[in-house]
Parts: C-alpha cells; sequence; structure tokens
C-alpha cells in the first residue's frame, strides 16, 4: 500500500482541509471510495486546534496507516444544562466544492458535555470509526513530521457533517482559504521521503 501511494502522490487532486491534512482521492464515486491523507502541521490553521477540528464523519471510517503516527481522540457528547459544548451542522466537502466553504452551515440545539479517549495508531495498524460520532486527530511532531493514512468510506450517506465545539470559541472552518501552492509541494515532498523511508524499514513513526 505504501508503494501504491508512492506513485499515487504527483496524480492526485489535493484539497487542504485546516485540520492539519492533505486530502486527495484514490478511488472516487465507487461503492467503496478511498482517499489519501497526509498529515502536517504546516497544513493546520490557526485556532483549529482550540475549536473546529471535533468532527464526525457521514460513513463508517476504516483507515490504514502508512507511515507516522497518528493520535485518535473520541469524543463522547452528552445533553447536559451545563454543558460547555455546541454542534453545528456543515455541508459536508463535496457539496460545498463551488465555494470552497462547509456553508451553509446550521447551529444545532442543545449544549453538551463531553467524555475524551485517546489512543495512538503507528504505522502498519489500522482502526476504523463509525459515522455520526465525534473525533479528531491532535498533530504529532513538528512541522518536519508527518503521518500518511489511506481511508476506506463505508456505507455513505449524503447527510450533513457536524462539528462539536467550545461554545466560548466559534469554531475555526477547515476550508474557505485558497491553496498555497509552495505550502503543498513541502508537504509532498515530507510525506514522498517519508514513505519511501518506512517502504525501507527506515523509518514509520512520527
Amino acid at each position: 500500500m505504501r508503494a501504491m501511494a508512492l506513485r499515487a502522490l504527483d496524480g492526485i487532486t489535493w484539497r487542504h482541509h485546516g485540520i492539519g491534512v492533505l486530502q486527495g482521492y484514490l478511488d472516487e464515486g465507487t461503492g467503496i471510495e478511498t482517499r489519501l491523507h497526509i498529515w502536517s502541521r504546516r497544513l493546520l490553521k490557526p485556532g483549529m486546534e482550540i475549536s473546529g477540528d471535533a468532527h464526525d464523519h457521514r460513513f463508517d471510517m476504516v483507515s490504514h496507516v502508512l507511515c507516522g503516527t497518528i493520535a485518535h481522540e473520541e469524543l463522547s457528547p452528552y445533553e447536559s444544562s451545563t454543558g460547555d459544548h455546541r454542534m453545528m451542522a456543515l455541508t459536508h466537502a463535496r457539496a460545498a466544492a463551488d465555494n470552497k466553504f462547509h456553508g451553509p452551515t446550521s447551529d444545532l440545539n442543545g449544549s453538551f458535555r463531553v467524555l475524551r479517549h485517546t489512543i495512538r495508531i503507528k504505522a502498519g495498524q489500522t482502526y476504523t470509526f463509525p459515522a455520526q460520532h465525534f473525533h479528531r486527530s491532535p498533530l504529532l511532531g513538528g512541522l518536519d513530521d508527518v503521518a500518511v493514512t489511506v481511508i476506506e468510506k463505508h456505507r455513505q450517506q449524503d447527510m450533513p457533517a457536524r462539528v462539536l465545539y467550545p461554545a466560548a470559541h466559534p469554531p475555526v472552518m477547515a476550508f474557505g482559504h485558497d491553496m498555497d501552492a509552495d505550502l503543498i509541494a513541502s508537504v509532498l515532498a515530507l510525506a514522498r521521503a517519508a514513505l519511501a523511508a518506512a517502504s525501507t524499514g527506515e523509518g514509520g513513526a512520527a
């Protein structure tokens, strides 16, 4: 799978998601779509780690970690009159492609408290996560560290995605910005080197 990812790097149409990841489809429009993700702190939008990066998906996800290490924090909200979190519904990225923004958005009713659980998934491991559950992927390492994953999208539904955010901090939107060609090129170069090293047994952990 690493060799496949290396071959695909230059031919993919990338989008920059503000949680700190480049996303590009390997297989789109089929029953099970697959997407290549390159995670880098260089890609993180300012303020996103504070509010905006906790989200759910409209599909059941299977993720294969090709190199680096992924931090996977699961968030379990429960409604509470003293809750300090809110939810917002987004237009999913494909439907919002024309305006480069997750809009229109809508605030959802309720206030929530949140339980959290974090695990780390290393290169060579696979993890799964169900649709409509919240998670975030805190970035590990420094500006020169990357992780590369391939995700599979199972049982995808045509429905809004959601973000879960602290009520005191309006969420940073993951899209709505222009792509920076130099930034993208620098991250792709790091990913190429990391994948090549992992393939020859020289690396794999961020």
